[in-house]
């Protein structure tokens, strides 16, 4: 290798070691830091009000969330890859009373949703069987969008406690 090539090399190298190495690993180190307890959630459909969502990766027990809250959960069922991450609204938790008439889902007394006779694409869509208590450990989630897969559908269902990845709360 050229000799003026090597110097400057060790100049560059050396130059970027006294003046940035210091924040560039601070950076990462940040990052890393913020990674630990929080993530970012980006709504790409019309399913929820808001498009960036902060995750509060801290927030695992189902006793501090109540009805209205947003969540980031882990998919479990078909259609979208297991372990994929979705926000929806908490309607329902651990004691609070699911009823049914026809397609239309109550929690409470108070109109969660009515499900689809079919999908986008023209398939048909099963209704979430479920109707009487909320289990512990269990909640119903929603959306208001017509077309959102929620705990309306068979395919969603109740999400468990285990697949909460954290609140989330919108940022816009």
């Amino acid at each position: 290798m050229d000799s003026n090539i090597r110097i400057y090399l060790h100049r560059l190298y050396r130059e970027f070691s006294q003046k940035y190495a210091a924040p560039f690993l601070f950076v990462i180190l940040a990052a890393w830091i913020f990674n630990q307890h929080y993530a970012l959630g980006i709504n790409v459909s019309y399913s929820l009000p808001h498009h960036l969502y902060l995750i509060k990766k801290d927030v695992d027990n189902i006793n501090n969330l109540k009805q209205g809250d947003f969540v980031a959960f882990s998919w479990q069922g078909g259609f979208y890859p297991v372990g994929t991450q979705m926000i929806k609204e908490v309607a329902g938790l651990p004691g609070d009373v699911v009823s049914r008439k026809d397609r239309t889902f109550f929690i409470n007394g108070k109109a969660a949703g009515t499900a689809k006779k079919y999908s986008m694409s023209g398939d048909g869509l099963e209704i979430n069987p479920f109707e009487g208590k909320i289990p512990e450990h269990f909640m119903w989630m929603k959306s208001d969008h017509k077309d959102s897969l929620d705990s309306r559908y068979k395919l969603s269902g109740l999400i468990h406690s285990g697949q909460i990845v954290g609140k989330a709360v919108p940022i816009f």
